[in-house]
Formats: structure tokens, C-alpha cells, sequence
């Protein structure tokens, strides 16, 4: 049948292709044959004077179905709010082109066993089931669970087996799979995922690392030993475990909110001309992931305190401190603000590394991880430890599940073209 739902998916689908998004045969079919809407009754849109308004979405009409196909994430269930407090998302479905890059970067192919961790709506894991043939999904929420089921019907043909539990252990008994996937933020890989994958199969997770700092790691496993590298800055909704609550699991680094540091404050700080001010904001910006990225993932590697703040006049600021000296420097692309003298030589020393090292991007550093009990005195970083492969920097940090080894590059290629 040929509606207006299905004709808006197909245009979002050659959307997908024309970016870049989507490229191989399989995920292209298994898109065009699974329309969004069917998985979207209603979503909850915020509005600045208003606030939270759910848009029922079961019937849509042109305005409905532009939002349902615009290239964005769209929340599809709040928190209870507490009194006084507005609700917070608790899920939703995930960008469609961001979607589409996961599902590329795992190298799906018939056959291969799939251990989704957050059902959602129920989108994700049919997209795996018409490329793979069969998958689990553990959900966490029974209302979102129940919710995913009641999707999932409309495709019977779809061999999608839903789970209740706690995604943080994965699903034992149906383990080892060919893939796992992850479609909420976690502060480190579970060493429950490292153990149920399958030895040469694929793990892909968002970790949220420092405020401002979320990327997607991918990787592969072997002996519970993970080995991979960041893909891409991608910004999740926080994984919950069986004790939380609805809302309880979000923190400061999962969104980009307008303060997110435990920094003092950049407003408050004087401001110090950053030294490449006299740069082009293009040049400052940098190609790939940016340069104000790039900085405090180097400085978090050396375990600074990260900060994130957008100004009052929305610039974007990184942070950076030391907590035992009580120093600070937030980079902007014109100033920084500093605490002093010494907030700035900070800072001077952070980009002089940065120089040092080539500028790198945080994707062009490996990961090495491996169940470890984490450091009672906090998580580690530090200078670079010696390196017996090279001259390549390598920095060790103690994550809440993990130690982590993060290596960069030696033969690290950049793209022609960003």
C-alpha cells in the first residue's frame, strides 16, 4: 500500500543515501521496508512557553509526518515529574542517520545472532531482524517494553525475541552473539558484554565520558579482552540499571546542557586571548571532531576535570581542571577564561601536548579494556606511560567496570574530504 507515511520514508531513505548515511544494500532494503511511523503512535515535542506537549501521531497527517521524517531524534516517553520539576526524557528514537551509521559500522549480514541492549521502540531491532534474521533485545522499562511488543506485531515476519532485564548483564542465556549493540549511553563497557560476544563479532556502544564527551566505541573482544576505537561523537539517553528509577540514571555529561562542570563557572572567570585567536573561526573549528573537543579528550586522557558550558552569548566553552592545585582554563575559540596565571599556563601546557602529539582527534586512539576493580581513589589518567611499540602516546584510566588503555595511532589516516 502506498500512503503518505510510506512515501515520506522512502524520501528520508534517499536522504540517508545522498549523505552518506547509508550505503549497502541490505540496511537500504531494511529500511524502505520499515516505515517509521508504524513504530511512533506519539511523541512528546518541548516547547519553550509551553513545555512538554505529546503530538499523537497514529493518524498522521503532512505536519505530523514531517516531524516523524525529519532527521532527528524524537522523545517518546518522560519521567514522572517530581513537584515543582518539569519531566525528563527517558527514550526515544534515535536520529535516523545516526541509526543508519551504527548499523553500517556492525557489518550486519544474514545469520548473525544480535543482542540489542534498550528495545525503544522497537525501530532498531526490526531494522537488525530483516538484515540478520534473528534478535534480542533486553529492555529495562516494562511500559517501553510492552510498548516495543505492540510495534514489533505489525511485523510478524521480524524475529525479534524481547527480554526484560537489565541490560548492564546482557542476556546470558541466550549468549554469545555475533553482535551487540547498545542504544544508551553507559559510563564504560560491561564486562558482561565483553563475555557474551562471540569471538570475532562486534560490540558498538555510546560511552559518555566527560561532560560534553560522548562517543560511540566499537570494537571486537577476544578472552573478555575488548579492542577497538571511538567511531564518532554521539549523544544517548543514560543506560539504567534494575535499581533506578525512571529519570534517575541521567547525568550531566549524557546531554548538552547550557552548564555541565564541577569547574568554577567560565562567566565568572577573567579571560585570557586564546592563542590562536587570530586564526580564522574555520580554522579554529577544525575539520573532523574540532579542536575544543579534541583538547579536553587529551585532557580528560590526562585526568583533568572536563567542563562544558555554553556562554550566555552561545558560544561553546571545554574545560579543564586540576583539583589539587585548584587551577582551571576553559577554551573558547576567541578566549579562554582562566584562573590566573596558573589557569592559564594550564592550558598552555594542555595545547603544547596537543601539538606535541599531532593533534589528535579522539577517534585515532585505540582502546584496550578489561574487567578491573576500579581505583578506590578515583579513575586514573595521568601523563603518557612508557610506550615499548613506539613513540605513540599511551595513557591508562580506571573506568567503573574497566581498566582502560588508550593508545594513539601510529599510522593514523585522515580523510580527503570531511
Amino acid at each position: 500500500m502506498d500512503t503518505a507515511g510510506d512515501r515520506a520514508n522512502q524520501r528520508l531513505i534517499d536522504q540517508l543515501i545522498a549523505r552518506g548515511a547509508l550505503w549497502s544494500q541490505p540496511l537500504i532494503a531494511a529500511f524502505r521496508a520499515t516505515p517509521r511511523h508504524r513504530f511512533l503512535p506519539r511523541v512528546w515535542y518541548y516547547f519553550r512557553q509551553h513545555g512538554w506537549r505529546e503530538i499523537n501521531t497514529q493518524a498522521p497527517g503532512r505536519h505530523e509526518l514531517r516531524l516523524l521524517y525529519a532527521d532527528r531524534a524524537l522523545t517518546t516517553r518522560l519521567s514522572e515529574a517530581a513537584p515543582g520539576q518539569l519531566p525528563t526524557p527517558i527514550s526515544s528514537s534515535s536520529q535516523p542517520s545516526l541509526m543508519a551509521e551504527m548499523l553500517e559500522d556492525l557489518r550486519l549480514a544474514p545469520g548473525l545472532k544480535v543482542l540489542e541492549i534498550g528495545a525503544g521502540t522497537g525501530y532498531n531491532a526490526a531494522l537488525l531482524a530483516h538484515v540478520t534474521g534473528f534478535v534480542v533485545s533486553v529492555e529495562i522499562d516494562l511500559r517501553i517494553l510492552a510498548e516495543a511488543a505492540e510495534h514489533l506485531r505489525a511485523f510478524p515476519e521480524r524475529r525479534v525475541k524481547l527480554r526484560h532485564g537489565d541490560g548492564r548483564l546482557g542476556c546470558p542465556e541466550e549468549a554469545p552473539f555475533d553482535r551487540i549493540l547498545v542504544t544508551a549511553a553507559a559510563h564504560d563497557l560491561e564486562p558482561a558484554w565483553l563475555e557474551q560476544l562471540a569471538e570475532g563479532g562486534l560490540l558498538l556502544a555510546p560511552l559518555d565520558l566527560a561532560p560534553g564527551l560522548a562517543y560511540l566505541v566499537c570494537g571486537t573482544c577476544r578472552a573478555g579482552v575488548f579492542e577497538g576505537r571511538l567511531t564518532r561523537p554521539a549523544y544517548f539517553m543514560p543506560l539504567r540499571g534494575e535499581t533506578e528509577q525512571a529519570g534517575d540514571g541521567s547525568d550531566e555529561s549524557t546531554s548538552v546542557a547550557p552548564v555541565s562542570s564541577s569547574l568554577p563557572p567560565a562567566d565568572a572567570l577573567p579571560s585570557a586571548t586564546a592563542p590562536w585567536a587570530d586564526w580564522t573561526v574555520r580554522k579554529a573549528s577544525c575539520t573532523g571532531p574540532g579542536l575544543l573537543p579534541s583538547l579536553a579528550f587529551l585532557g580528560w586522557l590526562r585526568g583533568y576535570t572536563i567542563g562544558y558550558q555554553v556562554l550566555s552569548d552561545g558560544q561553546i566553552v571545554y574545560g579543564i581542571g586540576d583539583r589539587v592545585h585548584g587551577q582551571a582554563c576553559w577554551f573558547g575559540l576567541r578566549q579562554w577564561r582562566v584562573t590566573g596565571v596558573a589557569g592559564r599556563n594550564l592550558g598552555i601546557q594542555l595545547w603544547r601536548d596537543f601539538l606535541d602529539a599531532g593533534g589528535p582527534w579522539p577517534t585515532e586512539f585505540r582502546l584496550h579494556a578489561e574487567k578491573a576493580e576500579p581505583r578506590p581513589l578515583g579513575n586514573g589518567g595521568g601523563p603518557p606511560l612508557p610506550n615499548s611499540r613506539g613513540s605513540a602516546p599511551v595513557f591508562s584510566r580506571w573506568g567503573p567496570r574497566c581498566r582502560q588503555i588508550w593508545t594513539l595511532d601510529p599510522c593514523r589516516q585522515r580523510p580527503a574530504w570531511p
